[in-house]
């Protein structure tokens, strides 16, 4: 498996380099640069929303705020103790 440091896919070891082909790690490296273009874009995208519409993200943002600390910090009933 490649590894990607920079912009160049990298092979570790020269006896991995020989059992994958060289079209394995040019789709590879095409698929990493297409990925990084894709959040690049999507990035942008979400800023020019949220420049444009700063009250709708500032609601979008609580109602998240508020699940998230819904799903992660609710109480947990206590058991009560059975008498004897």
């Amino acid at each position: 498996m490649g590894e990607v440091r920079g912009n160049q896919v990298q092979v570790p070891a020269p006896e991995i380099r020989g059992s994958v082909p060289e079209r394995g790690l040019e789709a590879f490296g095409q698929g990493i640069a297409a990925g990084r273009e894709w959040a690049r874009k999507t990035t942008q995208r979400t800023m020019d929303w949220i420049e444009g519409h700063p009250g709708e993200a500032l609601l979008i943002a609580l109602g998240a705020g508020f699940l998230l600390g819904q799903v992660f910090f609710r109480r947990r009933p206590v058991p009560e103790e059975a008498e004897d």
